[in-house]
């Protein structure tokens, strides 16, 4: 264990700074992945055997996407990637690595068995994946991206042919925008107006084709190529997005248009008459809501009557949270999370239309707050609700005020371990709620079934369902272990956002002190309960089920190689894939945990216990001490799980597994929220964090205090630039694809998505008007406090940096270039060693695998120049 002290001091111009104290900051879905890779580790052997990982190893890698099967159990259809270094088109979203990319669509036979194959007759040259089956299996929805372009199209298994849409869907990250089957041949979707592509997929490519269109327009002289945007004053009468609602015979091809309009959320009623959408509209003016989030888009709904084609808009003047819409099961009754349209998120209540009599109920959670699926990591919003006989069933935590406290829902920071417990209560029209799972384990937000009268939930302990009385049964056996619902999720929609329509089989795993099992059960009113238990091998991770088929599809690893394999309740295995043959005999290190105590506030100050992980070159004896990079980033927990890593996730042109193939050792270092605020600001803790971090691992041996190098990226490029301002112990920092003036960030757009697609602009603002739910929360706008925006800014601290810096940027990401143009603008004028890179064509990080290379070039010889490079491998590596 190792003791330090934040109260370290650097002197500035003469004077001495006081130190500086706590705080926290946000992620993206991408860096999740990295984190949780530090987390999942076996257990721990003495070191790791087989050659270093290498850049080339990286860039052959391909991958598996998501799995499923059809409803009767013939075909498992699952998306397997093409090694990146041959797919050719590297131009999706921000950035085309972590999985997002090669991906082609291949069938298993559940009942002959047999080797799979691609599916026939559907060009795959696009990138293809599956968005889901229609209901009696005979159709596969299909999305496929090339150089731009997306295309929706549903794939015929009978016949063995693709029908390609023409209008192109809209698409979101977080379900807003899946299509959804209304009969065994008819798709409805959203479509964009003609000639406009989706962000979300198509925001390089699109914006660099209109760009380069525009120059040719501009230099030829006889087109003009102006653009506008235009903010109103608040109150003015909200717009249409454009497009339309579309109606496809996926049997023929032909549409035909339910409605003018950008609509979210379909929902189909059980029955299949009735359609509920929302339409999605701006709202001119709107202001932050510096308590909330940003309500520049209006949600209205809309029912239409699929026999008559009749569309109605219900209760004009309130907006609903996309993704909150559902029917109860017998299609009479609909809910969605809403609020009038000039209020905010946190006055939301769950209205609950009923069709026959026309009248709109809203069901107050008085004194409950309702949990946030940021809660586990992801946006604030209410988890999904469920109708439960004539109540509404809510994932709720009692507010301390008691249960006559106003209804809440409020912002929650991300991953937040520290709420109180939440549970399921039933929402009943002026009655106090009534809790369901008091009296269980410690219960999921997502549900598992809903079905007449009752709903299926989850706990630690198994699968219980509770009925609309109060009562409870559990419907799984005694298994010792912790049981986790697996969801399907698509590349629209992640698997833990997922809301779709609940199938009559749940997947689960179950892992034990002993063993790990895949687990279905039965969730249909005549079995429910049956289940079928299958042993998953070490590491198996489960990826999709066949409850008629009775198999499993599993990825199993193999060294940093794993296999797919279909598993069935006899134990016995078919391979159908290798995934990353060429790993099979590559290391790529061991994670080791470094504890120590760290003192907040000076020696005086509150301790906290700290674990930070560090990843050890392959081979590292633990003789000799190592160079050092150390990452910051800002709300890294406190934990680390020591050993050889089973998986090294998807592609990464900055895995931190690459640095331990160089020979260098590498540490995100824990970075907590609550000890990286204070009231100077949201950064000011990270310097005494990340010295903390640096001389512990130090102490332990393993670090050599002349070779160490901080870097940051994303959100942690800021971060490390702050720190750097702070300390002279690090030979250098790299801060890459980042920004570096709070004040000018407030304001300013949001990088590529502002050139072509003219929105976002000040839409970073919020990321400081926030307190709760962001981790750079200022609490206050730029125009009331532009003192603190300034003090928080590494741009006005480059006066302070007396190490090297190599800043690193492209063109094309979210955040804007000119913040490190202003950053490298203020190093040059402090007369400071800096250097910086500028990637065009790239996003958030370099996708293309030439400009991957050239990154790692770059950061070899930045290491060499200041004397952090490592030693040689020894020959055998």
């Amino acid at each position: 264990m190792v003791t330090l002290s934040q109260g370290f001091e650097k002197s500035v111009r003469g004077q001495t700074r006081r130190p500086i104290i706590r705080d926290k900051v946000g992620r993206y879905a991408y860096w999740i992945g990295i984190f949780i890779l530090c987390l999942c580790m076996t257990v721990p052997v003495a070191f790791a055997e087989g050659r270093p990982l290498s850049l080339d190893d990286v860039l052959r890698m391909d991958g598996v996407g998501t799995g499923l099967a059809d409803p009767d159990g013939k075909w498992l259809v699952y998306e397997q990637m093409r090694p990146y270094d041959e797919i050719g088109d590297y131009s999706f979203r921000t950035y085309a690595f972590g999985g997002k990319s090669g991906h082609q669509l291949w069938r298993y036979n559940l009942a002959s068995g047999g080797p799979p194959e691609r599916l026939p007759g559907l060009d795959q040259t696009p990138f293809t994946w599956q968005m889901g089956f229609s209901p009696g299996g005979q159709y596969l929805t299909i999305l496929q991206y090339r150089e731009g372009r997306l295309r929706l199209g549903a794939y015929d298994m009978n016949e063995e042919r693709a029908i390609m849409f023409v209008p192109v869907p809209a698409f979101s990250k977080t379900g807003d925008h899946d299509p959804v089957w209304v009969s065994e041949h008819e798709l409805v979707f959203t479509a964009l107006p003609e000639g406009d592509l989706p962000r979300f997929t198509s925001v390089r490519a699109h914006t660099g084709a209109v760009l380069t269109q525009a120059w040719e327009d501009a230099w030829r002289g006889d087109v003009v190529t102006a653009s506008e945007v235009r903010n109103l004053p608040e109150g003015g009468e909200p717009t249409s997005l454009g497009g339309q609602l579309v109606l496809v015979d996926v049997r023929t091809g032909s549409a035909r248009s339910l409605a003018d309009g950008r609509f979210a959320d379909l929902r189909l009623a059980p029955g299949g008459r009735h359609l509920a959408a929302l339409e999605i509209l701006h709202a001119p003016g709107a202001e932050t809501d510096s308590s909330f989030d940003r309500n520049d888009r209006l949600h209205r709904l809309t029912l239409f009557d699929l026999r008559s084609g009749e569309a109605r808009e219900i209760l004009p003047g309130i907006t609903y949270y996309p993704y909150t819409l559902v029917w109860a099961p017998d299609g009479r009754r609909l809910a969605g999370f809403s609020w009038p349209e000039h209020g905010a998120p946190r006055e939301g209540r769950f209205r609950v239309l009923n069709l026959e009599s026309a009248q709109v109920d809203v069901f107050e959670h008085r004194g409950l707050e309702l949990a946030s699926e940021r809660e586990r990591g992801w946006l604030q919003r209410p988890e999904r609700a469920l109708f439960l006989g004539d109540a509404l069933a809510v994932f709720a935590r009692p507010r301390p005020e008691g249960p006559d406290a106003d209804p809440l829902f409020s912002n929650q920071d991300f991953l937040d371990q520290n709420l109180p417990r939440a549970d399921w209560y039933a929402l009943r029209n002026a009655r106090i709620p009534q809790k369901l799972t008091g009296d269980l384990e410690e219960v999921s937000g997502v549900p598992v079934h809903a079905g007449p009268g009752h709903i299926t939930v989850l706990s630690d302990d198994g699968v219980w369902r509770l009925d609309a009385k109060g009562g409870s049964r559990k419907l799984t056996p005694e298994i010792a272990g912790r049981w986790q619902l697996v969801t399907a999720g698509t590349v629209a929609t992640h698997a833990r956002l997922m809301r779709a329509d609940f199938g009559e089989t749940g997947l689960f795993t179950v892992s034990g002190p002993q063993a790990q099992a895949g687990i279905t059960v039965s969730l249909g009113d005549t079995d429910a309960g049956r289940y079928m238990r299958v042993n998953l091998p070490p590491g198996g991770e489960l990826l999709a089920a066949s409850g008629p088929a009775q198999k499993l599809l599993v990825s199993v690893p193999d060294g940093l190689a794993s296999t797919l394999q279909v598993l069935g309740p006899d134990g016995n295995s078919g391979e159908i894939a290798v995934v990353n043959a060429h790993l099979k005999n590559v290391s790529a290190g061991t994670w080791r945990s470094v504890s120590y105590v760290f003192t907040a506030g000076g020696q005086n100050g509150e301790q906290h216990r700290i674990e930070s992980c560090v990843l050890l070159p392959p081979g590292y004896d633990g003789r000799g001490r190592l160079p050092l990079v150390v990452e910051v980033y800002p709300d890294i927990p406190s934990g680390c799980e020591e050993g050889t890593p089973d998986q090294i996730g998807d592609v990464s042109p900055v895995s931190p597994y690459l640095w331990a193939g160089r020979g260098v050792a590498y540490v995100r270092l824990s970075t907590p929220i609550d000890l990286m605020r204070s009231p100077d600001g949201p950064l000011t803790g990270l310097p005494g964090l990340i010295e903390a971090g640096a001389q512990a691992i130090i102490q332990e041996g393993i670090a050599d205090p002349d070779r160490l190098m901080l870097y940051g990226f994303s959100q942690g490029g800021i971060s490390a630039l702050f720190v750097s301002a702070y300390t002279e112990r690090f030979k250098g920092v790299i801060a890459m694809n980042s920004w570096a003036d709070l004040f000018s960030d407030y304001f300013g757009p949001l990088g590529l998505y502002s050139y072509v697609y003219g929105e976002r602009f000040g839409a970073n603002a919020l990321r400081y008007d926030l307190t709760v739910g962001s981790e750079f929360g200022i609490g206050k706008s730029a125009f009331e406090a532009p003192e603190d925006y300034h003090r928080n800014s590494p741009v006005f601290l480059a006066r302070q940096i007396d190490i090297p810096v190599l800043l690193v940027h492209s063109d094309m990401d979210a955040f804007p270039m000119s913040q490190f143009d202003e950053m490298y603008g203020a190093l040059k004028h402090a007369g400071k060693d800096v250097r910086y890179v500028r990637y065009w064509g790239e996003g958030h990080g370099p996708s293309s695998p030439a400009n991957i290379r050239d990154l790692w070039r770059r950061w070899d010889a930045f290491l060499n120049e200041h004397g952090a490079a490592p030693d040689p491998l020894p020959a055998s590596q």
